[in-house]
């Protein structure tokens, strides 16, 4: 068995996937029309390129991952390209710390940018990649046709909600293992566990980023502080409160009450917990590869900041009530 210890700065991770994986994206983009290109750049300045990482260093835990960067750059290209169909359907007014694209260029650009770019993936991939990824980006529209269908009803199941949740947030991650793994030679049962791998960081970071919405505030989020509350939003911690006893909406109380019934009843508790399951889940993914121990660290060390690490910085002493209901019969669930 591999011991993993993180010994590489992830931001020297993004960095350096950065730095590879630019060159031959702007080269892509270069003969789309000024007005595509416009989007696709003004759309590129929130990209982290963590998707892009996950697929380099699932090579590299495998071996050579020269063959890996035009996988890189279609995933990064797909990723952006779901990101603003994302903002459509949601009709979001900002992405990250500026203003959506469909603000910035109307509706009309941001698709005619959003279909060059899955376009371009496409054009880079293998015809066997090109099926794995298809499917990817099947799932994600499924999981947001299913999200809209859930809107429409009064009844909330978490077991639904987790399994939109993973098809809308863990198939890109979990595409962009695999298909690293595979460009560098991976065996099928190595693909397998990295896209296991890559599953299970997509469903831990949608935990991280529902409590970041409510708890984090912009200096973190870039959203106001407790977000989704004031949009009444059925996020996996309301969700969790809700499974848990505590109708948190079925209350006329502002988003900061709403915010403290959510973490009374254990719904931030819970998202925490759970990211923190599915982190160790993919550690024991990752070991079953048998990886190369430096890619194998970088690769856990991008995980866990882009998960349970970010908790960490939004988390406040509790306050001292008293628990009127909890989640803990709950918590050692560990979605499928």
């Amino acid at each position: 068995m591999v011991s993993i210890d993180v010994v590489a700065a992830p931001r020297d991770v993004l960095e350096r996937t950065r730095a590879t994986v630019e060159p031959p994206l702007h080269a892509a983009l270069a003969d789309l029309p000024d007005e595509t290109h416009e989007v696709i750049q003004y759309s590129l300045g929130q990209q982290d390129f963590s998707t892009a990482a996950l697929a380099l260093l699932s090579a590299e835990t495998i071996g050579d991952a020269t063959e890996a960067i035009r996988v890189a750059v279609a995933l990064e290209l797909a990723h952006l390209h779901e990101q603003l169909h994302a903002d459509l359907l949601t009709r979001a007014v900002s992405r990250g710390r500026q203003p959506s694209a469909l603000v910035e260029f109307g509706d009309d650009r941001a698709v005619s940018a959003a279909d060059a770019l899955v376009s371009l993936a496409f054009a880079r991939l293998t015809k066997p990649e090109v099926m794995i990824l298809n499917a990817t980006l099947l799932s994600v529209v499924d999981g947001y046709v299913q999200e809209i269908e859930m809107d429409e009803r009064d009844d909330v199941d978490l077991t639904e909600h987790l399994g939109v949740a993973a098809a809308k947030h863990s198939a890109l991650t979990a595409c962009a293992c695999e298909l690293g793994a595979l460009a560098a030679g991976a065996s099928s049962s190595q693909a397998g566990h990295l896209r296991e791998f890559g599953d299970d960081i997509g469903l831990a970071r949608k935990h991280v980023d529902d409590v970041l919405a409510i708890w984090g505030g912009a200096a973190i989020s870039g959203r106001p502080l407790h977000h989704d509350l004031a949009r009444r939003r059925r996020t996996l911690p309301v969700v969790a409160a809700i499974d848990a006893g505590t109708d948190v909406y079925s209350f006329d109380a502002e988003p900061r009450e709403l915010a403290d019934l959510v973490e009374r009843a254990g719904g931030r508790k819970w998202c925490e917990q759970q990211a923190e399951l599915l982190l160790a889940r993919a550690l024991n993914h990752l070991r079953q590869v048998k990886p190369r121990a430096r890619a194998a660290d970088e690769l856990f060390g991008l995980a866990r900041e882009v998960t349970t690490a970010r908790c960490a910085w939004a988390r406040t002493p509790a306050p001292v009530v008293p628990s009127q209901s909890t989640a803990a019969s709950r918590e050692d669930r560990t979605p499928a």
